[in-house]
């Protein structure tokens, strides 16, 4: 995930006054999207879980009965964000009033949605719901749940993240991220510059009916042979 760092250029580390955001970042390799049935056969979501809706197999596949039934989106959450501060001289802490922010720059389908997820509150939420979209975050390790539709066309998918400091304390109640009126009016703070990450994603094909049916029976006739 992207380590997000501050340096101070002015002012104190521990309360810095103009600086800058810096991600480390390299994926070493590129997340899939898939289904609750891709990713565990013969499972589905209780029908009280938020994410049911959206996550859980569709009826009848995989044996998912109508209560617990759902869209089948394809879905992935190894991404996310982490702020480190104050481990070396390089990094600074966040200034007093403000906050992380991180906004959606672009996105290269808008099918792909992403959200806060909270399995202990039951939670999921919808965040970067268009370009320009943003949250303020309070630098805990924050995965946030990427999908797309079951119909999705295999291919690479990709959405550009800008972290920022906003001229805006942390207030939210809905865990690590804040999503409310405040956080997406929030402003920067023109004394720090900021940095962008890109998140990269992939729909594998599925394998064609006809060519495991053509592995069936090459496998049944080297059974016959032998």
């Amino acid at each position: 995930m992207p380590m997000v760092t501050l340096s101070a250029t002015a002012g104190m580390a521990s309360n810095p006054t103009a600086g800058a955001v810096n991600i480390s970042f390299s994926a070493p390799t590129t997340p899939v999207l898939k289904s609750t049935q891709a990713w565990s056969p013969g499972n589905w979501y209780a029908d009280t879980a938020a994410w049911r809706a959206d996550l859980s197999s569709t009826l009848g596949d995989g044996g998912t009965p109508a209560a617990n039934a759902g869209n089948g989106d394809l879905f992935n959450n190894q991404y996310g964000f982490m702020f480190m501060t104050m481990g070396s001289m390089m990094m600074a802490n966040v200034p007093t009033g403000n906050s992380l922010a991180i906004r959606l720059d672009s996105v290269s389908s808008g099918s792909l949605r992403s959200f806060n997820y909270g399995n202990a509150t039951n939670r999921w939420d919808p965040v970067f719901t268009g370009v320009d979209s943003q949250v303020l975050w309070n630098g805990s390790m924050w995965h946030n749940y990427f999908t797309l539709p079951d119909s999705a066309p295999a291919g690479d998918y990709a959405a550009t993240f800008e972290v920022f400091v906003a001229n805006s304390a942390f207030t939210g109640t809905t865990g690590f991220a804040q999503y409310d009126a405040a956080a997406l009016s929030a402003t920067k703070n023109p004394n720090f510059t900021s940095a962008f990450v890109t998140y990269n994603f992939s729909v594998i094909p599925e394998p064609a009916p006809t060519i495991l049916l053509g592995a069936g029976i090459a496998s049944l006739l080297i059974r016959r042979r032998r």
